[in-house]
């Protein structure tokens, strides 16, 4: 098996995975807190975003392919992290995310997507948001490369999709996007040791 392989199955593993505790989470919490702002009321709701918040699994799975077996490494350490702190933060404060009623949804292939979505994944698990704190870091994971820059263009598209879908708040993104350079720091930080100690 290739690296690239091997690294795009450990992406889809540890995905698949992080996915079932969160859904397990969103059903045994209760929602009571509410970070929505006048600004979030502001930012439109947007359906045909759609494709571009669920490209967020084959673009991590795709870029776990594509990186250096050093940084992907990185990256392994610091999503694990940022899965585990989250979901901690989801327990100790649980928000209801408001969302739109998907019968506002005039496109049928659309609303059927979205009411599958949100019955699947509820209005709860919403600061800090795992699709920017995943996405962000996977943008880290191979900035090394040529593609950088339409990585990062698809990365912020990513994120922006979860404010147009009325996936997250923007307490929710600031929270991902904060949580994303505390994990990548920590894994920064647990590789120099790593590097100090097998120097000594």
């Amino acid at each position: 098996m290739t690296q690239p392989t091997r690294q795009a199955l450990t992406a889809f593993g540890g995905m698949a995975i992080g996915l079932a505790m969160f859904v397990i989470i969103e059903r045994l919490v209760v929602p009571h807190y509410d970070f929505a702002t006048p600004a979030d009321s502001a930012i439109p709701f947007v359906p045909l975003t759609w494709p571009i918040y669920m490209l967020f699994f084959p673009f991590i799975i795709a870029m776990s392919a594509l990186a250096r077996e050093r940084d992907f490494d990185s990256f392994r350490c610091a999503a694990t992290m940022a899965f585990l702190l989250s979901f901690v933060c989801f327990v100790w404060f649980p928000e209801e995310i408001p969302r739109p009623d998907q019968a506002t949804i005039d496109n049928a292939f659309l609303r059927q997507r979205l009411t599958r979505l949100w019955m699947m994944d509820l209005a709860s698990n919403g600061c800090p948001s795992l699709h920017v704190s995943i996405t962000c870091l996977a943008c880290r994971m191979v900035w090394p490369t040529p593609h950088r820059w339409y990585v990062a263009a698809t990365g912020v598209l990513i994120c922006l999709s979860t404010l147009t879908l009325k996936q997250h708040t923007l307490a929710d993104v600031a929270g991902g996007l904060s949580m994303a350079l505390l994990c990548a720091g920590l894994t920064a930080r647990l590789k120099r040791q790593e590097v100090f100690h097998g120097a000594t």
